[in-house]
């Protein structure tokens, strides 16, 4: 946003500026009228110091204080004019603190010195005069989208968020700029859904920036509304907007945050058979991890044993093995248990417990019994392999032939 300051001449129109407050003397409007025509002509710091000059010599009688007033009006129009914010604005503050002049009056040299501070850089000043100028008078929808810029640079975000709903009641249809603006105040003040509401109205207006699709899409995540930010970044990469392996990979991380986890499967895997993205391990372990949340049996188990052989590591062998041992599938949970453990994986007490469950499922008792004993020499696991070991001798006993029973005895 373009922040630009006109001081508007007091003395143009001379005569219906001159009636608002006190009658002045005919030699007050002749030294008035003088220094315009020296501004005029660009004497700016004669006018600076006339003006001032004659200020602080004036008297105290109403109309030699509006007179002053209007010496330091005219100080603060060359002080500008020779590029002094900060002193215009001094000036001018100096006038409005003249009781003498009409309301009206130093109500509009309140609005010149809030964006004269603006200008200047005295940004904390230039806060505290725009919020009394809101408090007086009825902004124009530019000067209140001007405040909430001012308040979001000095990133206060509640009063930002005040100005910048003045702003949109007064326009309501704002241009990308100023929805750019209100998207980051809405955004930074907690007020999510407004913030996703604002970006999809700029994607209406133009959807050819990558940013607002992605800004979008992170505001959805923000909300606890994964699928729409799924269905948004889908929208975006069908428009061929957002593209690149990047782009490929968050779309398909977003489908499985979503609740879609095959589609992101399949785009993965068609991506990795046609080069469109690396064929590394870590994009293989997502692609395993999407076939274990779409909860596709035989996918998810081949996908994990596919990365755990390539990467030989033992997260991802124990990652085989413990979806296989959620799913009953006994001879992969039981590979990637022991492989896990061979590959030095944490806990390996527990480990061998789920080892010797999906040997003893198998119906191999003997190798179930000698894992087990294994396992009992962790202090994690003794006990509940003491258990395992007490069910196979009582499994055993159970099948022997009663002859036999009856002659052990």
């Amino acid at each position: 946003m373009t922040i630009g300051v006109g001081l508007a001449m007091l003395l143009s129109g001379e005569q219906r500026a001159l009636a608002a407050g006190p009658a002045l003397s005919q030699q007050s409007i002749d030294k008035l009228q003088g220094l315009e025509r020296e501004l005029s002509n660009g004497h700016y710091q004669q006018v600076v110091d006339t003006a001032r000059s004659r200020a602080a010599s004036a008297g105290s009688s109403q109309a030699e204080q509006w007179a002053r007033a209007l010496y330091l009006q005219m100080a603060a129009s060359a002080a500008q004019r020779l590029d002094q914010p900060g002193r215009a604005a001094d000036l001018l503050y100096q006038a409005r603190a003249i009781e003498t002049a009409p309301l009206s009056q130093r109500l509009q040299w309140l609005e010149q010195e809030a964006k004269l501070r603006l200008r200047a850089g005295q940004l904390d000043q230039a806060s505290a005069l725009f919020d009394r100028w809101q408090g007086q008078a009825s902004l124009g929808s530019d000067d209140l989208w001007l405040g909430a810029q001012l308040h979001a640079r000095l990133e206060q975000w509640d009063d930002a968020l005040h100005w910048v709903r003045l702003a949109r009641q007064g326009n309501a249809s704002p241009g990308s700029e100023h929805l750019a603006l209100a998207a980051n105040i809405y955004q930074q003040s907690g007020q999510l859904e407004e913030a996703s509401n604002v970006v999809e109205a700029q994607l209406d207006q133009d959807d050819s920036d990558p940013a607002r699709w992605q800004q979008a899409a992170a505001l959805y995540q923000r909300l606890g509304q994964p699928g729409r930010a799924a269905a948004l970044w889908e929208a975006g990469w069908q428009r061929g907007i957002l593209k690149g392996e990047e782009a490929l990979m968050m779309r398909a991380k977003l489908h499985m945050a979503g609740g879609t986890p095959a589609r992101a499967a399949e785009m993965l895997t068609t991506a990795l058979e046609d080069g469109s993205i690396e064929d590394s391990e870590a994009h293989r372990r997502l692609l395993a991890s999407a076939w274990a949340e779409s909860r596709d049996h035989q996918k998810a188990l081949q996908a994990w044993q596919a990365v755990a052989e390539r990467s030989d590591d033992a997260h991802d062998w124990y990652m085989l093995g413990d979806l296989a041992y959620g799913w009953g599938v006994w001879s992969q949970a039981e590979k990637g248990f022991a492989k896990a453990r061979a590959r030095g994986a944490d806990n390996p007490g527990q480990l061998l417990l789920m080892e010797g469950v999906a040997a003893y499922e198998q119906g191999r008792l003997d190798q179930a019994q000698q894992i087990f004993q294994q396992a009992e020499e962790f202090g994690d696991s003794a006990d509940q392999a003491e258990q395992w070991l007490a069910l196979i001798d009582s499994d055993r006993r159970s099948l022997q032939p009663s002859s036999s029973r009856i002659s052990m005895r």
